[in-house]
């Protein structure tokens, strides 16, 4: 299963990505607008699992548009060969083996519903397929006398044909007002979803006022019965074979620390399990096959405003706790970012604004427990930024360049050194991506003086790698086909552009 949340308090959180290894049938269902459709002759780039050298093969340009939000910013995913561009206005898929496919699949389909929110592109597999799954936030302004409401939109996108198969919508609330801000109008706080069958648990909050308190709900959709639960009072951490973890807040007061995690059945939203933390905060960070994790922070001395930090991991079907203090305590800004590697290992890394001390840890998800870490005070090696982590490889920025480490001991893996750009056989034409092995016509090579054909238009790929800035960066999302990175527009060419999805392919 994989999460994904950013929460700001004296710590600032931001959650990580993980994975499941179950089945299911999907739901049926149709919709979107695609410009081809899969055939058995569908043309394939290299694989490897896990990819070990990337390098830049394609650039797809995520376009922008009049009165986007300033909180919609395009969020890159990919699943098996077609990488993915999210936001707010929808989702759009771009086949990396052939530049004819390619597909759009709308957020809303009614000019009534306004959208507030997006959850960033997941991967799953759903009977055999390649599946694309998105979470959205929305407000539905209502017909006639109908109130409006805000509701949690899942969808589900089969990658190769770029049609639905399948999407359920969830009423969470009734909004007052006009605006994101409007009371009871939801925002996304954390998605967790299960890569072998599409379940997926979206946390969600209806906004407030002074007199109105946010309401924290969990939303449980699974692609095969099309149906949807909702849990009130708990964030989701994690989901796996229709259980899911989430975390409930402390009662209210100065130094409540009754905070708890409850494992729930997401069918029929009955609690199972309600496992006691004894912590003041208590946020998700993370979800994985055996484990849910989450950040937990309690005061030790409150009217000094000591606090203690812990990584705690919950088993799924036992509900067994296992807490890990961090090695160096965290500073006010501190940010903490989990990954699932979706085998079973996952990886937390903190970062701070102030340059204080940073920690990476490496967590065996079969036990909860820590096996590995090391701080930016161990003086013989620096904590790398992670970006990514899959099938045992974490995906991480080290100073100036991407790195790899081994996700079960943390050390460092040898890898290609990128060459900083594409190679001659992978410079597309007319800035369209070349399956493996093709090169371009003589004279296609493009320059920094190139632009898109007539019928070119910003996220259709016709750019191509005219928009690559020459500097390559780690993924932050991985198939065993390579990975994606968002990267700023920049040229002459990038006024109408958003930002620019870098396709890194894998070469070993």
């Amino acid at each position: 299963m994989v999460a994904t949340t950013a929460v700001t308090a004296a710590l600032i959180l931001v959650a990580g990505c993980g994975g499941s290894d179950k089945k299911s049938d999907s739901g049926s269902g149709n919709g979107g607008q695609s410009t081809t459709s899969a055939t058995p002759s569908t043309p394939t780039v290299p694989s490897f699992d896990p990819p070990k050298a990337l390098t830049v093969a394609a650039a797809f340009p995520s376009a922008d548009y009049q009165g986007r939000s300033s909180l919609d910013e395009a969020q890159m995913g990919i699943a098996g060969q077609v990488a993915l561009i999210g936001g707010f206005a929808g989702l759009s898929g771009h086949d990396v083996a052939n530049p004819n496919n390619q597909w759009m699949i709308p957020s809303k389909a009614a000019d009534t519903t306004t959208v507030s929110g997006a959850s960033k592109p997941m991967a799953a597999k759903i009977d055999g397929k390649d599946v694309a799954v998105v979470a959205y936030a929305e407000t539905d302004k209502g017909n006639g006398t109908q109130k409006p409401k805000g509701l949690v939109v899942v969808q589900w996108i089969d990658v190769m044909s770029g049609k639905k198969i399948g999407e359920v919508s969830t009423p969470v609330s009734t909004v007052q007002g006009e605006g994101d801000g409007a009371v009871g109008s939801p925002s996304l706080m954390n998605t967790a979803y299960d890569p072998e069958t599409g379940q997926v648990a979206v946390g969600v909050s209806a906004a407030g006022s002074v007199s109105v308190k946010s309401i924290e709900m969990t939303v449980f959709a699974d692609p095969k019965t099309q149906k949807s639960t909702v849990v009130p009072g708990i964030i989701a951490a994690a989901v796996a074979n229709g259980v899911v973890a989430g975390a409930k807040a402390a009662s209210p007061g100065e130094n409540s620390q009754d905070a708890m995690v409850l494992l729930v059945d997401g069918a029929s939203g009955k609690v199972t399990k309600q496992i006691p933390a004894k912590e003041g905060v208590l946020k998700p960070v993370a979800g994985a096959a055996k484990h849910a994790y989450f950040y937990g922070s309690r005061y030790t001395n409150y009217g000094q405003g000591t606090t203690a930090e812990a990584i705690i991991s919950v088993d799924l079907s036992t509900g067994a706790m296992v807490q890990t203090v961090p090695a160096v305590p965290f500073e006010s800004d501190t940010t903490i970012a989990c990954y699932a590697d979706q085998a079973t290992s996952v990886v937390c890394a903190t970062t701070t604004i102030s340059q204080g001390p940073q920690e990476i840890m490496g967590f065996d998800d079969a036990t909860g427990k820590k096996v590995w870490g090391f701080t930016s005070k161990s003086g013989s090696r620096v904590v790398p930024t992670v970006t990514a982590a899959y099938h045992g490889v974490v995906y991480a920025k080290a100073e100036a360049q991407p790195v790899l480490l081994d996700a079960k001991s943390g050390q460092d893996l040898p890898s290609a050194a990128p060459s900083g750009g594409p190679s001659s056989s992978d410079t597309p034409s007319s800035g369209v991506t070349p399956s493996s092995g093709d090169s371009p016509s003589t004279g296609d090579t493009p320059s920094e003086s190139d632009s898109p054909s007539d019928n070119g238009t910003p996220g259709n790929g016709d750019l191509g790698l005219t928009l690559y800035n020459g500097k390559q960066e780690s993924p932050v999302a991985v198939s065993p086909f390579g990975g994606v990175y968002r990267q700023l527009p920049t040229g002459n060419d990038s006024s109408d552009l958003e930002s620019v999805c870098i396709f890194v392919k894998a070469t070993a």
